[in-house]
């Protein structure tokens, strides 16, 4: 689901319809408005390099983390420790961003995600004993 999504994006990303779709979406919910530091820098690091569009890159994340998330699926349905340890590292990758919004600008579903997150995380790590003797 998560490739066809990717191709999606670099064929719609071409024909101008998405992009379309996006600038209208982005003028009726007002999401230029709250712009954070992080989607900022990236946006501007994106321009700079001026050879990917902003469709191709949201691609090439999306393929990289559906290859992440089938190596993830495979590994743990065959029952490697190396997917356990895979697991609790690939959702924990969100929580420095999520302490950074947090500490930016405070909201109750902010808190929760990261509250939520770090349990999740602590109880992958705890109920499996992956880095007990590391």
């Amino acid at each position: 689901m998560l490739i066809a999504v990717a191709v999606a994006l670099v064929v719609g990303g071409r024909s101008g319809a998405l992009y379309e779709l996006a600038r209208d979406a982005q003028e009726q919910l007002l999401l230029s408005a709250d712009r954070s530091f992080i989607t900022t820098y990236l946006l501007r690091f994106v321009e700079w390099i001026g050879f990917f569009s902003h469709q191709t890159l949201l691609a090439v994340g999306l393929v990289g983390y559906a290859l992440l998330e089938g190596t993830e699926g495979i590994g743990l349905a065959l029952r490697r420790r190396w997917a356990e340890y895979l697991t609790v590292i690939a959702t924990g990758l969100l929580i420095p961003y999520e302490v950074y919004e947090v500490l930016h600008r405070a909201t109750l579903v902010k808190v929760g995600a990261l509250l939520l997150n770090l349990a999740v995380v602590v109880y992958l790590a705890w109920r499996k004993r992956l880095f007990v003797d590391v």
